[in-house]
This record gives C-alpha cells, sequence and structure tokens, in this order.
C-alpha cells in the first residue's frame, strides 16, 4: 500500500504545523505565542460561526475548510512571516511556493497535485471560496490583536493604514463584520496610540 504509506508520512510531516510560532498570543496568556494550527482552528469556526456576514454567492464550503486548512501548511519549511513586517511579497511567495511544493509533493498522485492547486488558490484569492477563507485569515488576525490589547500592532509599530490594508478583504466581502464590531474595536486602538495615525 505504498499510497497509504505516502499519506501517513504526509500526516506525520504536518503535525509540525503545531510547532510554527505566529507573531500573535493567545488569548490570556501574552507569555505563549499562537500556533498555525491553533490559528487555521480558530479562523475555520470563525468562517462558519459568522457565514451570514459574508457576501459571496455559491460558497462550497467544504472546499473553504480545505483551503482554510491547508493554507499555512507550507510555513512548515518557510516559516511564519509576520503580517506588518516589511517584507518582499514576491520573496514571501517565492519561498512559500518552494514550500509548497515541497510538503505537498509527499502526498500521493492527484493528492499532490490538488493541494498544490488549493494552496495556490488561497493564494491567488481568486475564487468566492479563496476569497472566503482569506475573509477570515484577516478576521481571525484581527480579533487576535483585540484579545491581547493590541499585541502585534504593538510590536510592529502598525499605522491605521496598515491595519485597514490588512483588513481589506473583510471590509470588501463581509462589511458588517467591520461596520459592526471591528471599526470602533480598532478606532479604540488608534484613540490609544496603539495604532498609528
Amino acid at each position: 500500500m505504498e499510497k497509504l504509506k505516502k499519506q501517513m508520512e504526509f500526516l506525520m510531516e504536518i503535525d509540525k504545523v503545531k510547532g510554527i510560532l505566529r507573531q500573535s498570543v493567545i488569548m490570556g496568556d501574552v507569555s505563549r505565542r499562537e500556533n498555525d494550527a491553533e490559528h487555521s482552528w480558530h479562523m475555520a469556526m470563525c468562517g462558519v460561526i459568522l457565514k451570514e456576514y459574508v457576501k459571496l454567492e455559491n460558497v462550497d464550503m467544504e472546499k473553504v475548510l480545505k483551503l482554510m486548512l491547508i493554507h499555512d501548511i507550507v510555513e512548515i519549511y518557510s516559516d511564519d512571516t509576520p503580517a506588518f513586517a516589511k517584507v518582499s511579497k514576491e520573496d514571501k511567495y517565492k519561498k512559500e511556493l518552494e514550500a509548497c511544493k515541497k510538503i505537498f509533493g509527499k502526498l500521493p498522485e492527484g493528492q499532490s497535485e490538488e493541494f498544490q492547486k488549493l494552496w495556490l488558490e488561497f493564494e491567488e484569492m481568486e475564487t468566492n471560496e479563496a476569497i472566503y477563507a482569506n475573509v477570515f485569515d484577516r478576521f481571525q488576525g484581527t480579533i487576535q490583536n483585540l484579545s491581547s490589547d493590541g499585541h502585534t500592532w504593538k510590536k510592529w509599530n502598525a499605522t491605521l493604514d496598515m491595519v485597514l490594508k490588512r483588513m481589506q478583504p473583510v471590509i470588501d466581502y463581509a462589511p458588517d463584520l467591520y461596520e459592526y464590531y471591528l471599526k470602533d474595536e480598532v478606532q479604540k486602538y488608534v484613540d490609544r496610540g496603539i495604532i498609528k495615525k
């Protein structure tokens, strides 16, 4: 059963995603950074719970969940790139694309191509499913800041322009989440000087 062997090797390898630390910290414990597995789980839960606020038609939720579950697996080999760091998008993409081919290349033929294609779809954000997944990737990162007193906003000296640019998919495709929740919460951090004008 060569196929099963490859699938099991892949599943054992991706367990490493639990050790990839993000810049954000978990709620209630600023001494512990969130890992990629926790981020993906929380992002998926946000996407399931807040579905009614997304202004997209004909969304395949099974595909959305796949995109959410796999989008950061490449960081096993490329590591996490902070959202507000001054990093070249081209360099980040190139590094992550190489990692995509390496990690999903461990899967059997068919699944390997499917997962590489899904990762690219998330990155390119051209389908409704990829847009939906990106909305909650950005939403989850924002609420992590709200639950940690602006931890990464402070760490990276985030400006309001940077924060709004990061939240753009939420603003565009889940405007009620922005207008009736995030906007006022973010303003509090601007008023406190944590998010720079």
